[in-house]
């Protein structure tokens, strides 16, 4: 082999080293951050969450397929606002149906208010149906900064 293929040898795989430890650091970087891609592979458990609308939200829902699990959390507590949330039956894009059961948590033990499929009765949604959620803040002055969103409840297979 000439000096000048094995140079140009050299540079391809130092090309493709760089660009595979490029890709790897962006992939971490994206990991640590939350933004990584998840895989659409099976058994991947599908997490939703939204906050309420304040500049520093104080509420945080999140909604896991797996298990029903839908937990609120108050994110500042002994502020006088409590974090409210509420699951609804879905109509369409537009429209909530009756409202299945809510969950406040105040902070001020830091454990969140949970609600699982385990616990029965309404808590268990029926599988591949939407649901709308609902987080706010819930003071002496009412409900505050509430935020809406629609979500599937679908297990991964």
């Amino acid at each position: 082999m000439s000096s000048s293929t094995a140079k140009k040898r050299i540079r391809q795989a130092l090309a493709v080293s760089t660009a595979v430890l490029g890709l790897a650091a962006a992939t971490s970087a994206q990991a640590q951050a939350g933004t990584a891609p998840v895989p659409a592979d099976a058994g991947v458990l599908t997490t939703h969450a939204m906050e309420t609308d304040d500049g520093n939200p104080g509420g945080r829902l999140e909604f896991r397929t797996l298990g029903d699990i839908v937990t609120v959390s108050d994110q500042q507590a002994n502020d006088g606002h409590s974090a409210i949330g509420y699951v609804y039956e879905y109509v369409n894009s537009t429209t909530r149906g009756d409202r299945l059961y809510s969950l406040r948590d105040d902070g001020s033990d830091g454990v969140p208010a949970v609600a699982r499929a385990s616990d029965g009765g309404s808590h268990n949604l029926v599988e591949g149906r939407s649901y709308w959620f609902r987080i706010c803040l819930i003071g002496d002055d009412g409900l505050s900064f509430c935020d809406w969103a629609a979500w599937s409840n679908q297990e991964p297979a």
